[in-house]
């Protein structure tokens, strides 16, 4: 398992907005992103970046801790040490204070045409 020095995702929002700040956690803890940029507001893109510098064992997107945050699709850019980053997408999800979204996935395997 490579250690991820950053990771970067780019959330468009449903038709439920977060109306708090998005957080992620990484091995049970919770973070801030370091950068944050645009809005989670229904139709807005929020792009958010963080640097957890670990492992990861689990790595998970927050649901709201009232509500719900509807998500239409997530673009997640990783970028582990010594190796090439890789982009992985997510289709819709709608999370809550019941649920996290995981968005730790290994980097897929080559695919070859035989």
């Amino acid at each position: 398992m490579p250690r991820l020095e950053q990771f970067h995702i780019k959330i468009k929002t449903g038709e439920r907005p977060l109306n708090e700040k998005p957080r992620y956690v990484i091995n049970g803890f919770a973070l801030e992103f370091d950068e944050l940029s645009g809005g989670t507001d229904s139709g807005q893109t929020l792009e958010a970046t963080g640097s957890p510098g670990s492992f990861p064992h689990t790595l998970l997107l927050c649901g709201p801790e009232e509500g719900t945050w509807d998500i239409e699709e997530i673009e997640a850019t990783y970028y582990p040490r010594a190796e090439e980053p890789y982009t992985l997408r997510f289709d819709r999800v709608t999370l809550d204070s019941e649920s996290d979204l995981n968005l730790w996935h290994p980097r897929p395997g080559p695919v070859y045409e035989v």
